[in-house]
């Protein structure tokens, strides 16, 4: 199984290595754990192998994912990667990606040239569309085929995926719908709060792939995300 690594050593050896090549991976947890942190580490880690890395945004504006950047010791090697069109940063609004979703996911199906993907938040789009209070059976089978469609064009050879999948655990629908029936992968990031936030990664479900059964910890620092070595 051709893998891709996630650039991040302790988390790349829960997965064998790194995640299965071609796959659609979801990443899901509470904010404040590091979703977008740790797909800045998997955007780096493809161009620095010298493959396109496109990372999409549906919830911030450029200027909210530059302060991110700036904050960690990578920033310099990741903007000069972004310059030499290594990396390619979008940041669309909902109003935007509800009229062009279709033809956005197109052109990445036919750009060949990009090897690794990141959508940022993926559920929350359809999720913004819905009002509960009016939701029926309609709705719902065209929600699922705009799903359905997606993971379709997202489906080809050697590209490879990461959909951040952002929880609401306060909401009576919850609006995943059959996201994690379709991914080939489930990553969550979670916190404990014993006092102290400790952060904390577990993979629950990863084809072809004989994943790590329990969690790690991990740190936020400087150098980004820093999966902590366990006392024995």
């Amino acid at each position: 199984m051709e893998r891709e690594k996630i650039g991040l050593k302790g988390i790349d050896s829960m997965v064998e290595g790194g995640i299965p090549a071609g796959s659609i991976i979801g990443i899901s947890g509470p904010p404040g754990v590091g979703k977008s942190i740790f797909n800045l580490h998997f955007i780096l880690a493809g161009a620095k192998k010298g493959q396109k890395c496109v990372y999409v945004s549906l919830e911030e504006p450029r200027s909210n994912i530059d302060r991110m950047i700036n904050q960690f010791s990578f920033a310099k090697e990741f903007y000069k990667l972004e310059k030499k069109g290594k990396i390619v940063i979008k940041c669309i609004t909902y109003p935007e990606y509800e009229k062009i979703y279709s033809e956005l996911f197109q052109k990445i199906n036919e750009d060949k040239e990009i090897k690794r993907l990141v959508i940022d938040s993926f559920n929350c789009f359809f999720a913004s569309t819905i009002n509960p209070e009016s939701l029926n059976l309609t709705h719902e089978v065209n929600t699922r085929r705009m799903i359905n469609q997606a993971f379709s064009m997202l489906r080809r050879k050697e590209l490879t995926t990461i959909l951040i999948l952002e929880m609401q655990r306060d909401s009576k629908h919850g609006f995943f719908y059959n996201i994690p029936y379709l991914v080939d992968g489930i990553i969550n990031l979670d916190f404990l709060d014993l006092g102290t936030i400790e952060r904390r990664i577990f993979i629950s479900k990863m084809r072809w792939t004989n994943q790590y059964k329990d969690s790690k910890a991990y740190e936020i620092g400087k150098k980004g995300i820093k999966v902590i070595r366990e006392k024995e």
